[in-house]
């Protein structure tokens, strides 16, 4: 038997070697020995601790897994002579490899092949470590794997292709583009803005063929071409472009498909075509919401939206004539940016609005709701925040103002609620919050989001008009009237303008006299309220306020005193009525207890003696439908009695309580019901030139009157059988 007996070793090499591809991978071999930025680093460590100062060489492998191999010299023309000693760690970039990655000292690529980008796939970058004076492999083949892939540049966003910029004061134009690179970092924008003289020519062509107007670099994707850029001629049409690039400050790394250049855009520049105006969103379901806008001679508009903060979102678009349109199948509970653009011309270029905001819904049975959406112009050069802001000051978001009406914070960061106004709405005054939005001195939204606090059931809109005519409602009485108004005021909830409708709908109720100092008293805080939009100083507006605070009392207390003397000239005539009868009021009782002690055998005559016994049975009461062909005399002065009893007593109760104004004012109140109008009467009295007597001596008439109807309709609604 023979015994064969087999051992394997694996070689020990005394030389560590760990190579690491620092990213963004560049896809060109040449920029590894021109970058002056770390894109490969290779460590070297012998093992061996006895030596020293030992020189050795490299060797350079690139490959893949189509078949091409490419590998450095046997010798490497310029490269730097590498000692290592002995448990001492050697730490090599690019920087110090250079020679490595030259064309010349490289073999299996071609000239061409070096100046281009590799393409696309997975890579091995290798290396091995030789002695130098033996040429001995010292190292294994050691290697790191990368995904070399050139990137898409960017994608241009605004403003679109062909479509009109329109002219603002001062110059304001916002370029906005996506990014789309997946393994860049530290990437910086390049960007071209060109005036496109030949408009004949292709834009894009022409485009080249133009000197920059303006060009600068960014790492935003976001740029504002301010007033502080060369000015635009208007109705001239300018091309931009974006490119996209990673730069150590002196070389470029390629790893952007066509060197990173974006398409070329161009626009119009116009004074002539506006955007469309107020713009909101209202929330039909989970997935619909549909978009309303008011137009500015527009003959066609179109829609454009998509999801906000998606990776490579794209617009979608929605043309239609009218000045609203329904986006449909929504993502719920998701944000969508949008954008509203309106045609001037047929065939014309869209001018289009900001970018404004709308979440969809989560559950399917939420009312339908608006959302303004209202997010800060990126446009606004002004960065300096607001000190200060009051109520009833007004700052702009978007196209709309917003009047400050509740307010808390300082030094341009403000949180409160408010309203702004939609024309379209029938001016529709829609309740808005905010929380810890920024606003500059110009009182422009800088940073946040203003919102609506809208339901279905009107309970979150601050419509002023409407609250007005729900207030002035005749079937409450001037009375409660100017008591709301009068709370209104005094929490400065009313404006100047506000106070001038309120004082159009009540002329009619009021003295003529009244509501002329009131309607100057109103024009004198109009005046005050534009002091204010116009003060430049914080120290100026806090005077005006205060000044607009005074003025607001003082309306408040004149409306006071108005309401007061309403009420102190009617009681008047209320208690000159009671005391005409005061002297009555023994008989009255008498006559009132006898007709309650009539005698069930009173008779009647003409009747038989069952309608005797339904018609009068202990105090008038009627048990049953009956008929009468003759009402008997007693019946007639029972009824007579009881009349002037409840006319005296009713009179009687309102004068001995004339200090509970609640009494007094419901009593006004209920002759509105019957269609007598006191303070009118006294109004038109007045406004005659009537004296004080005359007055109530007219309101004590209208007053039995509405004693009596209100008896009628409150006492005797039998008699109607």
């Amino acid at each position: 038997m023979v015994c064969i007996s087999s051992t394997v070793w694996s070689q020990v090499f005394p030389v560590n070697i760990t190579p690491q591809v620092i990213p963004p991978y560049s896809l060109k071999l040449s920029e590894y020995s021109t970058s002056v930025s770390d894109k490969i680093i290779l460590n070297l460590l012998l093992t061996d601790i006895t030596e020293s100062n030992r020189q050795v060489n490299l060797k350079f492998f690139v490959e893949n897994n189509a078949g091409l191999s490419i590998q450095s010299t046997d010798v490497v023309i310029g490269a730097n002579p590498i000692f290592l000693d002995g448990g001492v760690p050697l730490r090599l970039s690019n920087l110090d490899l250079q020679a490595y990655f030259e064309f010349q000292n490289l073999r299996g690529i071609s000239p061409q092949q070096y100046s281009v980008p590799l393409p696309e796939g997975l890579y091995r970058f290798c290396f091995e470590v030789y002695d130098a004076k033996s040429g001995q492999q010292i190292s294994r083949k050691s290697c790191t794997s990368v995904y070399l892939v050139l990137n898409d540049p960017p994608f241009l966003n605004l403003p679109n292709r062909g479509e009109q910029v329109l002219m603002r004061d001062p110059q304001n134009i916002i370029f906005q583009w996506t990014p789309r690179h997946l393994n860049a970092t530290n990437v910086e924008y390049e960007f071209t803005l060109a005036e496109l003289w030949d408009n004949q020519m292709d834009p894009q062509a022409a485009f080249l063929a133009s000197r920059p107007l303006y060009q600068t670099n960014t790492f935003a994707t976001t740029l504002l071409y301010g007033p502080g850029e060369t000015s635009l001629l208007p109705d001239k049409t300018y091309g931009w472009r974006v490119k996209a690039m990673v730069s150590d400050g002196i070389s470029e790394t390629s790893v952007f498909k066509n060197n990173g250049y974006s398409e070329i855009y161009y626009f119009t520049y116009t004074g002539s075509c506006a955007e469309p105006e107020y713009i909101l969103a209202e929330s039909k379901n989970t997935t619909t919401q549909k978009i309303l806008w008011q137009g500015v001679e527009h003959i066609r508009y179109n829609v454009q939206y998509r999801k906000k903060e998606a990776e490579n979102a794209i617009w979608f678009d929605g043309g239609t004539i009218n000045e609203y349109t329904t986006v449909y199948n929504l993502e719920p509970g998701t944000t969508y940016e949008f954008r509203v653009g309106g045609q001037c011309l047929d065939n014309g270029p869209y001018t289009y609005s900001q970018i404004y905001e709308f979440t969809t819904t989560l559950t399917p049975d939420e009312e339908s709701t608006y959302n303004c959406g209202i997010t800060p112009e990126i446009i606004i050069t002004n960065q300096d925040p607001l000190s200060q802001l009051v109520v009833n000051e007004t700052f702009t978001a978007g196209d709309f103002p917003v009047t400050v009406k509740e307010v808390e914070g300082t030094n341009g960061s403000f949180s409160g609620w408010g309203y702004i106004i939609v024309p379209y709405l029938q001016d529709t005054r829609l309740k808005v919050s905010f929380d810890n939005i920024q606003i500059n001195s110009d009182y422009q939204l800088l940073d946040g989001v203003v919102v609506t606090d809208y339901d279905e059931n009107w309970g979150g809109v601050d419509d002023i008009s409407n609250e007005i005519d729900a207030v002035i409602d005749l079937t409450e009485g001037i009375l409660d009237v100017l008591e709301d108004i009068v709370d209104k005021i005094r929490e400065g909830e009313l404006t100047g303008e506000d106070i001038d409708a309120v004082l159009d709908k009540i002329k009619g109720d009021l003295p003529a006299d009244e509501i002329k100092d009131l309607q100057e008293m109103s024009d004198q805080m109009n005046t005050l309220e534009d002091q204010l939009d116009s003060a430049e100083t914080e120290e100026e507006k806090k005077k005006v306020q205060d000044q607009i605070d005074a003025l607001n009392n003082e309306i408040a207390d004149k409306l006071e005193d108005v309401k007061d003397k309403i009420s102190d000239l009617i009681i008047k005539a209320i208690e000159k009525y009671y005391r005409q009868n005061k002297s009555q009021e023994s008989n009255l009782v008498s006559s009132y207890d006898a007709v309650y002690n009539f005698s069930s055998s009173t008779t009647t005559e003409g009747a038989s003696q069952e309608d005797q016994e339904g018609v009068i049975e202990e105090g008038f009461e009627f048990e049953e439908e009956i008929e009468i062909s003759t009402i008997p005399e007693e019946v007639i002065q029972a009824f007579d009695v009881q009349e002037k009893y409840h006319l005296y007593f009713f009179s009687k109760s309102i004068a001995e309580n004339k200090e509970d104004k609640e009494t007094v004012r419901n009593f006004i109140d209920k002759a509105l019901e019957i269609e007598i109008d006191l303070p009118k009467i006294m109004k038109q009295s007045q406004d005659q030139g009537d004296s004080e007597d005359n007055t109530i001596n007219l309101l004590v008439e209208s007053i039995e009157k509405a004693l009596k109807g209100l008896i009628d309709k409150y006492k005797y609604n039998y008699l109607e059988k």
